[in-house]
């Protein structure tokens, strides 16, 4: 994330860890963890952390291998004796204790642009720790080196991961530049911003939910009468209410079994769906309007809430024929269109989908499309509000079998995405206006690509309706939608070598001026939509191969990342 370490620091970074393997080895134990995950890097040298004492000692120096080549962004070590940590044949490994002898106690030696991570990784503790509005520590005596060195906050892990509220009231940033004065308490002096710092965290909220990104697709937010403005956030199996100046739960209810996403239903309320049960809850303060199972045993089954007319007081879902799910069986997949007033049915379509049983619904302000595959061919059909009749479908023969489809009613076009190139074509033509290629070899062969995820499209202030895509590389491209044309391209720094190779998703400001990338370890990065400069980057505390989502709430960005969500400002 930070340019791989130069060969001298990754040697002296071998010569930090030989020597506390060679001294568990010796006592009998392996540390059983090695990965770049259980380093953590200080100002003053690394520490070997998080230790299973499981394992074999070779398997440790196998792992100290690739910590070494990680540390060097995927190089190798230049050093021969380093680069046998790696040998297949663990006979041939060096042990620990050869290590240490060999490397002698040689200083780490960190780059500057290191120390300069350490000190924006502590201001972003501060930051989060200010915003927690805790009481004042007490007056604190000056540590001792053997606090220093064991809090384990005070540093960088190799991985990725970040620094401990332990800095907070202990000299900030100077605690870990010049850990000796770290107990002075001196009064706070006007910082200078470096360019590329994340703004301050507003807030921080812990959940219960592990696993908050699964479950919350989408966050919904509205203004309480009180002036209250909130977010809902789903913490399977209960529901929270965060009061958007300080993230404080404004109300909490248990007993809420939904892990689907949530949609505002008719005024003052959230509609889920509980196991096939649609679930109305009062937004403001949690409880239960009403219920309604609206099929029985062996009728549809809901698998999906769509989107909410409220103008009409209408809920839009997508349901599948009870037999889907038997073994030969054709899916039988269908748009259903509820009745929130009467809470009934008010008709239901059956799609003509092929064998994947799937479709995309296309809702706008006056009028519905449903998006399918039928016969090899995508088609785009209007459905009547009133009815649910189907009209005449327009057939677009030219997309590739097992491509993926998406379309947009912004741009008015139908997008696919297949083997690293994306082609575009009016939702109501059979012929593609544009094909760009964004394949790893650049070519005409016959290679997968990279992956390419779907696009999405925005529209920018100066720039008008624009499509942005991004792909497995950390790539993001801004292309105009009436010819393909390249506006810009911002490549990314990599996820970590060992998290899941995934395209970064994208989300806009309000003001438009701020497009947050996210996805794995890299955490998330804030872009001009315009130009694609860079703005800033943001990582929590978690280890670098977890996840990040970025929901914008008008001009904040509520970052999910494991069980964490943090506030930042982000107009």
């Amino acid at each position: 994330m930070y340019g791989g370490l130069p060969a001298g620091t990754v040697r002296s970074l071998a010569a930090c860890l030989a020597a506390p393997l060679a001294r568990l080895h010796a006592a009998g134990y392996a540390h059983g963890a090695l990965s770049p995950d259980a380093v953590l890097v200080a100002p003053d040298g690394p520490r070997l952390v998080r230790p299973r004492l499981t394992g074999s000692p070779q398997d440790d120096i196998a792992a100290l291998g690739d910590v070494l080549t990680h540390a060097a962004a995927g190089r190798a070590p230049d050093d021969a004796l380093l680069r046998r940590c790696s040998h297949e044949d663990p006979e041939e490994r060096p042990t620990a204790q050869e290590l240490a002898d060999e490397l002698g106690d040689e200083p780490f030696q960190p780059p500057a642009r290191l120390l300069a991570a350490l000190a924006r990784q502590a201001d972003r503790a501060l930051a989060l720790e200010s915003a927690a509005d805790a009481p004042p520590p007490a007056p604190l005596a000056r540590p001792s080196r053997r606090t220093l060195l064991t809090a384990a906050g005070a540093g960088l892990l190799v991985g990725g991961g970040a620094v401990a509220g332990w800095v907070a009231g202990r000299g900030g940033t100077g605690a870990l530049t010049a850990p000796a004065v770290a107990g002075r308490r001196t009064t706070a002096k006007p910082a200078t911003v470096p360019r590329g710092t994340p703004p301050a965290a507003l807030w921080r909220y812990e959940a219960k939910n592990q696993f908050l990104h699964n479950v919350n697709t989408g966050l919904w937010h509205d203004t309480h009468p009180d002036g209250t403005h909130v977010v809902y956030l789903a913490e399977f199996p209960a529901l929270t209410a965060l009061d958007m100046s300080d993230g404080r739960p404004v109300w909490q209810r248990v007993g809420i079994d939904s892990n689907e996403p949530m949609l505002p239903g008719e005024p003052g309320t959230l509609i889920l769906q509980c196991y096939g049960e649609l679930v109305t809850v009062a937004t403001d303060d949690g409880r239960q309007r009403w219920g309604k199972r609206p099929y029985g045993v062996g009728e549809l089954v809901l698998s999906e809430l769509l989107a909410c007319d409220k103008r009409r007081g209408i809920l839009y879902c997508k349901a599948n024929g009870p037999d889907n799910f038997t073994k030969g069986a054709t899916p039988r997949s269908y748009l259903v269109s509820f009745d929130l007033v009467g809470r009934k049915e008010r008709w239901r379509l059956q799609v003509p989908v092929a064998k994947s049983g799937a479709f995309i619904f296309l809702p706008g302000k006056d009028e519905l499309h449903v998006l399918y595959k039928e016969d090899g061919a995508v088609e785009l059909a209007e459905v009547d509000i009133a009815s649910g009749t189907m009209g005449p479908p327009v057939r677009h023969t030219w997309t590739t079998e097992g491509a993926t489809i998406s379309a947009d009613t912004l741009s008015g076009q139908v997008y696919q995405v297949h083997q690293g190139r994306v082609t575009a074509a009016p939702l109501r033509s059979d012929k593609p206006s544009w094909e760009i290629n964004l394949n790893d070899d650049d070519g005409d062969g016959t290679g997968t690509g990279v992956y390419v995820d779907v696009p999405h499209v925005l529209r920018v202030p100066g720039l008008g309706t624009v499509v942005y895509v991004t792909d497995a590389n950390r790539t993001v491209y801004a292309v105009d939608p009436a010819d393909g044309r390249e506006i810009w391209r911002r490549d990314l720094l990599p996820d970590p070598p060992y998290a899941t190779r995934k395209a970064p998703g994208l989300s806009l400001t309000k003001s438009a001026r701020t497009l947050l990338t996210w996805g794995g370890g890299a955490g998330v990065v804030a872009l001009d939509p315009r130009s694609g400069a860079y703005k800033w980057s943001f990582q929590s505390s978690q280890a670098a191969s977890s996840l990040y989502t970025a929901f914008v709430v008008d001009n904040t960005a509520l970052v999910v990342n494991d069980s964490t969500v943090i506030a930042l400002p982000a107009g």
